[in-house]
């Protein structure tokens, strides 16, 4: 019984996973005269696709770069730079706040805005060529390396972010 549980949990988490890893190596293992089958998936980096990253140039003016963990897991790094400053305005309104969603969980995380320092993102007017950045809370480290979000401030929306 125990054995076919784990052939349908394995045949779900390979439904679940197939979006994100196109490739996968089966091959076979002896241990102690029972043959176990061994699933190594191989991440796929065309899940992106590149008409995506040009219509975020051309609609937006900006290249995002990442997601990324830091402070300990605690937050989020959004890392994107600005190509054309007029078509980034609405990204640096401070009236928009930012929302980073967390696929696996259908969490929505926000900005922090500490009293001190305020909104932990940029909101100044946006310069060509420069590299901006936001922080999003992350708390109990529910976003994982390896996971996906999407990120959407105001109309601006990006989606399938793999968390570095």
């Amino acid at each position: 019984m125990k054995d076919k549980n784990k052939k349908i949990t394995a045949v779900l988490a390979g439904c679940i996973l197939l979006p994100v890893f196109s490739v996968t190596n089966v091959y076979a293992e002896k241990v102690a005269g029972k043959t176990k089958t061994k699933h190594v998936a191989i991440a796929n980096p065309k899940v992106h696709h590149q008409r995506k990253k040009t219509f975020m140039k051309r609609r937006w003016g900006v290249e995002v770069l990442y997601v990324r963990q830091t402070a300990a897991g605690y937050m989020l790094e959004f890392r994107y730079k600005v190509l054309d400053a007029n078509k980034a305005k609405p990204l640096f309104e401070r009236q928009t706040k930012p929302i980073l969603t967390h696929y696996m969980t259908g969490a929505k995380l926000i900005v922090p805005t500490p009293a001190k320092t305020g909104a932990l993102r940029n909101s100044n007017p946006p310069k060509s060529g420069t590299t901006y950045w936001m922080f999003f809370a992350n708390p109990a480290k529910m976003v994982k390396q390896g996971d996906t979000v999407g990120i959407k401030i105001g109309e601006f929306q990006v989606t399938d972010l793999v968390v570095k």
